[in-house]
């Protein structure tokens, strides 16, 4: 049983969710069968014990367990662990909808007008409609609840009370109309940076009508916090020459962001990130500070955390930002302050990294090796990145024996490299290639005049300039200019 997924999935649910299932499962109403609740209590007591885990659990002992009396038959536990899965899947989605706005008035309203239930249907849908106009997020949710509401207040109404008042089905209409408006350019945000950054292609359909009508009517939705956003979003992706977009994003992060859900801040915060990343990788510095003023207050207010946790990948962003910026004594807090709010099994590796990449920028370079000796080869990226700041420390100590003893090790780690691409080999062994001259001129720079100097290192800066895929371009060519 080491193998089930079924047994997998219940680990890996938090203590108290584990409780809840085990609930869930032996409520009558959710499960009769008790040999599935027995094997549920086999799994948990596993689970619970000291060093326990499915892979202890025997199919025999397991089996024997549930069936004292009868010979071990495969099929049959297969069976049950079946039934329980299946009770799994149900308490996933019960969970779910439990966490869920407006669900469940919307279904007992919905079955009310099934069973002809109409004071159930009219008490109920009075009582969802001053919630309604009491929650503060007018996003697509919201629109496609009301809509629901109101087409079973308007055909309700329509069909046994009063045909002569249009309003509800107008409301229904128009929620609906706004629901569609929502989800339309909220997707369309996702796929249009998808196809900027995948080389994708996606049919947008509707899309350029709807945008022709926002513009024609955008007094009726410009207080429409969800669809201004993400018409914004949008445009700042198709428009990136055009800072407003980017300013109105702005605008909307400084002036509070209450009327949007959870989800909305997330992609305010993200697109507004990335839009000044794509503008910084176009050569507009200025945006340097912008996104690291978005970086500050992404850590302020939690919305660059995900459920606390702080991808190792932002963290590096952020440090190779404040460094860009000399803000180091910025950074340097920020690498110890946020060092807890790794990932367990990341943390070591990213803080030593990144202590290192500062050291590197303050010049610090004694230091940059003792703290990258701390930092191991988990993956290829980690590898990749370690040595490639170990190679710049060598070379700003003019340490050539190290340096190239060093490119050497990493020409042959890159040839034998089975996890690297074809094109990513190309890449760096291009860059080692480079790097290699560029070390041996700089060693030997006392043997050549000045003039002869600059002529060789711009010959291998054209040289570098001109070669296709090559890693670390960057660095090679200020090295050449320095």
């Amino acid at each position: 049983m080491q193998e089930s997924r079924l047994v997998r999935h219940i680990e890996e649910l938090s203590p108290k969710d584990r409780e809840r299932f085990r609930l869930f499962v032996l409520s009558p109403f959710f499960n009769q069968h008790q040999p599935t609740s027995e094997l549920l209590e086999v799994i948990l007591e596993c689970i619970h014990s000291a060093n326990g885990n499915g892979s202890r659990l025997d199919k025999h002992k397991v089996y024997k367990r549930i069936f004292p009396k009868d010979p071990f038959d495969e099929q049959q536990l297969y069976n049950v662990m079946s039934y329980l899965k299946k009770l799994y899947h149900r308490f996933l989605s019960y969970q779910f909808f439990e966490n869920q706005d407006f669900q469940e008035d919307l279904l007992t309203l919905e079955a009310a007008y099934e069973n002809n239930q109409f004071d159930l249907l009219k008490n109920r849908g009075k009582q969802m409609e001053k919630t309604m106009t009491r929650h503060p997020h007018h996003n697509s949710d919201y629109y496609l609840a009301n809509y629901r509401l109101n087409y079973l207040l308007a055909y309700y109404g329509g069909q046994y009370e009063d045909r002569s008042k249009p309003e509800l089905f107008q409301r229904m209409f128009d929620h609906l109309d706004r629901f569609y408006i929502a989800e339309k350019l909220k997707n369309c945000c996702h796929l249009t940076a998808n196809m900027m950054v995948m080389n994708t292609h996606y049919d947008f359909g509707f899309l350029e009508p709807l945008l022709d009508y926002l513009k024609q009517n955008w007094q009726a939705f410009e207080s429409d916090a969800t669809i201004v956003l993400y018409y914004t979003i949008l445009m700042s992706l198709r428009e990136e020459n055009n800072p407003a977009h980017y300013t109105i994003l702005k605008e909307i992060l400084a002036s509070g962001m209450n009327t949007l859900s959870v989800k909305e801040q997330g992609d305010l915060y993200a697109f507004a990130n990335n839009y000044c990343i794509r503008r910084i990788n176009l050569g507009d510095s200025t945006y340097q500070w912008e996104l690291f003023h978005l970086y500050k207050q992404g850590l302020k207010t939690g919305l660059i955390l995900d459920n606390g946790i702080l991808s190792e990948w932002n963290y590096k962003n952020i440090t190779s930002l404040g460094c860009s910026i000399k803000e180091f004594e910025w950074t340097e807090n920020f690498i110890q302050e946020y060092k807890d709010k790794l990932p367990a099994h990341r943390r070591e590796n990213a803080y030593n990294y990144n202590l290192a990449h500062l050291y590197y920028n303050k010049k610090m370079f004694s230091d940059v090796l003792s703290a990258l000796l701390h930092v191991q080869f988990t993956d290829v990226k980690y590898h990749l990145n370690t040595t490639f700041l170990q190679l710049r420390t060598y070379y700003a100590m003019r340490d050539t024996e190290a340096l190239l003893s060093l490119i050497e090790t990493f020409r042959i780690y890159v040839i034998r490299n089975r996890k690297m691409t074809t094109n990513e080999k190309r890449g760096y062994s291009n860059f080692l290639r480079f790097a290699k001259k560029l070390a041996l001129l700089k060693h030997n720079s006392s043997t050549f005049s000045k003039k002869s100097l600059k002529e060789k290192l711009d010959a291998l800066s054209h040289k570098i300039e001109t070669t296709e895929n090559v890693i670390n371009r960057y660095w090679l060519l200020e090295e050449c200019g320095a």
